[in-house]
């Protein structure tokens, strides 16, 4: 398993049926621990990608 594939497998594990203030919480303190968290990175891309779906023009 390489870095990339590990990481859509956690970010999968800890966002799973988890509210958008769970997914950015969850976001908030991974960048407390690791400013540069790529995991952080791909939990906002998430909240973002959702957010775009539910976005009423």
């Amino acid at each position: 398993m390489d870095f990339s594939e590990a990481l859509r497998m956690a970010e999968r594990t800890l966002t799973e049926g988890a509210t958008l203030a769970e997914l950015r919480e969850l976001a908030c303190d991974l960048r407390a621990l690791t400013p540069d968290s790529a995991l952080a990175d791909l939990i906002e891309i998430r909240i973002q990608v959702i957010e775009d779906r539910w976005q009423v023009d």
